[in-house]
């Protein structure tokens, strides 16, 4: 998303960050995760860390959050979305050795958070129960997943559940069949809502707080009139229900709403938080980086701390400390809300 250059920058607040729709409605959210987890101060350290370190440009001796791609295949093609835009290349499934010798190096090395995918869905992969369940007895504090809900079977649900996965995040992007047609293309809505209640379900049946259950909503034009249906509808359902705005993934601007506008460049906080590891062991120092343009190692045959602590990493702190982001890829074309200067377009 570029800066907009039509804007008088000396009536801009400099500070300027961008504001959640429902932003209040998603505190408290976090604030009852918080009484859910009675109040474990692991977790607390961790969201201390992930927020205040990119703040204040500490650099911790291992990555707080590792992202593992167990697929780049995806059986939607949404329209906000680089698959949907057919400017990826899928070709298959991360090796399960593989991933469990990454998952191996991010208990050993203190991480706190992995999640199980990157520019796929996990739920196509086969082995997504074991590698919940080998991460947990491992330690790792937080095991996640993104996924848009439709790959998955009444039973496929009990493992995942009982493997001991600690947050799934469904994509859903609208509160009816039609405007959810036009988004998530491929998509089923009644199969989506069936699975989502058959996590809820399932969850209250085993008695267990876990996975906790979060909707989002990427708001456009097309399903800006359905955000508020959509936080009524699942209100006191989930236990966290996010609505982020559309930015450009190579679609342009013909899907933002357009009242909130991006101005400037702030430090993106990624390269002080996560690396993420695609599924043939490439490293990346953001998750926006779909298409690769700036690989910091190979998890093949380097160690994950050794990258961290790189020289790639290090240059690209670097130029975004400096505030450079505009003169390469991938922060020249990053769709990270974070790493912008926002301001209300009233």
């Amino acid at each position: 998303m570029a800066a907009c250059g039509e804007c008088h920058l000396e009536k801009i607040n400099m500070a300027g960050t961008y504001k959640e729709k429902f932003g209040f409605q998603r505190t408290l959210f976090r604030i009852k995760e918080i009484f859910k987890r009675n109040f474990n101060l692991q977790f607390l350290l961790y969201r201390v860390k992930w927020n205040y370190f990119p703040k204040i440009g500490f650099l911790s001796k291992f990555p707080l959050h590792v992202d593992i791609e167990t697929t780049d295949k995806c059986n939607l093609k949404c329209v906000m979305c680089v698959h949907g835009q057919g400017e990826v290349d899928t070709s298959g499934f991360i090796d399960k050795d593989f991933a469990k010798k990454v998952i191996n190096e991010a208990a050993a090395g203190g991480a706190y958070s992995i999640k199980l995918n990157w520019r796929g869905e996990p739920a196509l992969y086969k082995n997504m129960p074991e590698l919940i369940r080998f991460a947990k007895e491992r330690g790792i504090l937080e095991v996640q997943i993104n996924t848009n809900g439709i790959p998955f079977s009444e039973q496929r649900i009990k493992d995942i559940i009982h493997a001991g996965l600690d947050r799934i995040i469904f994509s859903v992007d609208a509160d009816s069949e039609q405007t959810y047609n036009k988004i998530r293309i491929g998509g089923n809505f009644d199969k989506l809502i069936e699975n989502i209640e058959s996590f809820i379900r399932i969850r209250s049946d085993l008695g267990t707080k876990k996975p906790f259950i979060r909707l989002q909503m990427v708001r456009m034009k097309e399903n800006q009139n359905e955000v508020r249906a959509f936080i009524e509808r699942w209100k006191g359902k989930v236990d966290d229900l996010r609505i982020s705005d559309v930015t450009d993934r190579g679609q342009g601007k013909e899907l933002i709403v357009g009242d909130q506008i991006a101005v400037g460049r702030r430090r993106c906080p990624q390269p002080w938080q996560r690396l993420i590891v695609s599924r043939e062991g490439l490293v990346l120092g953001c998750c926006s980086d779909w298409h690769q343009n700036w690989v910091v190692g190979d998890a093949r045959n380097e160690s994950l701390q050794s990258i961290w602590k790189g020289k790639k990493m290090r240059k690209l702190r670097n130029r975004i400390a400096a505030k450079q982001m505009d003169e390469f890829e991938p922060c020249k074309s990053c769709y990270v809300k974070e790493s912008y200067i926002w301001i209300s377009k009233d």
